[in-house]
């Protein structure tokens, strides 16, 4: 059976580079309503019927391993438009700032790294001699 929707955006991206695990993904997905048309439903309960808009189905899920979250976004009113745009505007901020947050604290992660190996270097040759200190306080019986 062919499917029934069309796409206006169809975005499906994993989010982790090749030969990282998981199935962290994103899925994008607005439908194209144009060829749709306006339809007449029976409303429930109530005598007569109403005309409605066809509604696109739209998906924003983002997944991380086992983590999955999913976004609605309505355009049912020029409030939920401006809704729905809102938390797009204010997604696309967030992982902007949380973007430049990750290369400033990956450049002083690496930056941090030499030091660090050096105290590790340190820590491993004490605790070398501790321990050969610790078998000649103890000879052989």
């Amino acid at each position: 059976m062919p499917n029934p929707y069309k796409a206006r955006v169809d975005v499906r991206r994993f989010l982790n580079l090749p030969g990282f695990h998981g199935g962290a993904h994103v899925v994008a997905y607005v439908e194209d309503t144009s060829e749709r048309e306006i339809t007449q439903r029976d409303l429930f309960g109530y005598e007569g019927s109403r005309y409605v808009n066809p509604q696109p189905r739209i998906i924003l899920e983002i997944a991380d391993c086992s983590d999955r979250i999913s976004l609605e976004f309505e355009l049912h009113s020029e409030l939920n438009v401006e809704n729905s745009l809102h938390k797009v505007d204010v997604l696309v901020d967030a992982l902007t700032e949380l973007r430049a947050g990750l290369v400033e604290e990956a450049r002083l992660n690496a930056e941090r790294g030499p030091e660090v190996e050096a105290l590790n270097r340190g820590l491993r040759a004490s605790r070398r001699a501790g321990r050969t200190r610790g078998r000649q306080a103890h000879p052989p019986s």
